[in-house]
């Protein structure tokens, strides 16, 4: 009777335990059918949840991508206004997520005209960020496959991190750099970045500036 009785009282808890949670996040069923659907953990819910209140949608890869992700077809997106306040929260996120497979990135840039969105794609390979966003300089005659060959190749040299993408930008996260390995890197990103070059202010000097002092480096194709 004992037994009986204890077992009832854990069931108890947990589904009051369950019930709070969804209490505290209306949306967490909705989500986890999501997830269930992309056949994505619930972990990933539950890691995003620590950082999102608002709405988690799905989104498909671009029906203009001819370049292959590994059978990546969907991805988890959401608004969020990253600060210096909360980028440590979103860090560890980031870093819990990586670790089981998956990559947080910006997917949408508006410049301040509105919420950044930040994405989730299934997947250790970071190159797969740009394939599922079909990133490329179609004015420029730049396809996807183009700027995945250069980056690769410029992996190789300076090890860094893509941090987001959309169809006609990148941006990278460099780790340690020397003045003169950031001065080439200046003179290659303005060779193959027209839209960088295109500007009256920015200088290969300025550039190469831009990268040690700050180790971020946007490219994009407009």
């Amino acid at each position: 009777m004992n037994k009986i009785l204890l077992s009832l009282s854990l069931a108890t808890v947990i589904y009051g335990c369950g019930a709070a949670e969804r209490a505290r996040n209306p949306f967490l069923e909705r989500d986890y059918v999501m997830a269930d659907s992309m056949h994505y953990d619930h972990l990933v819910i539950d890691e995003l949840r620590k950082i999102v209140p608002g709405t988690i949608s799905g989104i498909k890869k671009s029906t203009n991508n001819e370049t292959k992700t590994g059978g990546i077809t969907e991805a988890m997106q959401f608004e969020y206004e990253a600060t210096p306040d909360n980028n440590n929260d979103y860090d560890k996120v980031k870093a819990t997520l990586k670790k089981k497979g998956y990559l947080l990135f910006k997917s949408e840039e508006n410049f301040g005209n509105g919420p950044d969105k930040f994405a989730v794609i299934k997947t250790k390979d970071q190159f797969d960020i740009l394939r599922f966003k079909a990133t490329n300089g179609r004015n420029y005659d730049i396809t996807t496959d183009s700027i995945l060959t250069k980056l690769k190749a410029w992996y190789t040299r300076f090890q860094f991190e893509i941090t987001g993408a959309d169809d006609d930008w990148v941006e990278i996260k460099l780790g340690n750099i020397s003045a003169p390995d950031a001065t080439e890197f200046a003179k290659e990103v303005y060779e193959f970045c027209p839209g960088i070059a295109e500007q009256d202010e920015e200088t290969v000097d300025n550039l190469a500036i831009d990268i040690l002092q700050t180790k971020i480096m946007f490219l994009w194709w407009q």
